[in-house]
């Protein structure tokens, strides 16, 4: 039987233990086969038995804040599953996962950001640092298909730090311009803060740590899962103590 792990990071206060919870119930509920899910984290409490806690230390290795998130990619390190995952809290599932989870990966992918203007928003701004289309809130990949972006990262590193102050950033800039990304298809993800707070296709990001990073940024009200029109749903996604 193929093996599968699915990752979350949950670090400081924005988001407490229910969100670490509700994620692993509502997967739970719309992935119709066995998988392990683990939290990496500085703080488990509250967080249920039936999730498995690992020190969000583990994934540190460069002391630094600049690259927003980078700890992600220190999950590629431990790929011993056949078939691998990370999602972030602010991702609401909604319907079912499960060819989603067992399709198979040639290449690490990564969400396209189809709800805004290519054109529009990316071209127009490429190459200012502040324009970005890859999105890195639900990635997948099958053991081994990844090695390569965390080998770049490790050996790019000093470059990495300097030139962007996000995961997806980097992403977008140094990988996607270059082909090296493979990303899910239109119609799986969608942005309730950007397509008038409606839930659509199969999974819903929420999607506010952009607003971390551009605080000048003048947007439209973002909400939270826990504040937002949707959070009896979220809120009836738990597994348990």
């Amino acid at each position: 039987m193929t093996n599968i792990k699915i990752n979350c990071l949950k670090w400081g206060t924005k988001y407490d233990s229910d969100y670490v919870n509700r994620t692993y119930g509502g997967l739970l509920k719309h992935c119709q086969i066995p998988f392990h899910f683990v939290c990496y984290t500085d703080d488990s409490k509250g967080i249920s038995s039936k999730i498995e806690i690992k020190d969000i230390q583990e994934l540190r290795p460069y002391d630094t804040k600049r690259v927003f998130t980078y700890e992600k990619l220190f999950l590629i390190d431990n790929d011993e599953y056949d078939k691998n995952f990370w999602i972030d809290l602010d991702v609401l599932v909604h319907e079912d996962i499960t060819e989603l989870i067992t399709r198979k990966h040639h290449n690490i992918t990564f969400i396209w950001n189809y709800w805004n203007n290519y054109e529009e928003i990316s071209l127009f701004n490429y190459g200012r640092g502040v324009s970005c289309h890859t999105n890195s809130s639900f990635v997948a990949w099958d053991k081994g298909t990844a090695s390569w972006l965390l080998k770049y990262t490790k050996e790019n590193w000093e470059k990495i730090k300097w030139t962007y102050k996000s995961l997806d950033k980097y992403l977008f800039y140094q990988h996607h311009r270059t082909g090296g990304l493979d990303l899910w298809e239109n119609g799986l993800f969608s942005n309730y803060n950007k397509e008038n707070y409606q839930l659509k296709n199969k999974v819903t990001l929420f999607n506010t740590s952009h607003l971390y990073n551009n605080k000048g940024m003048k947007e439209i009200k973002h909400y939270e899962l826990h504040e937002s029109s949707v959070q009896e749903l979220w809120k009836s996604y738990f597994p348990g103590s």
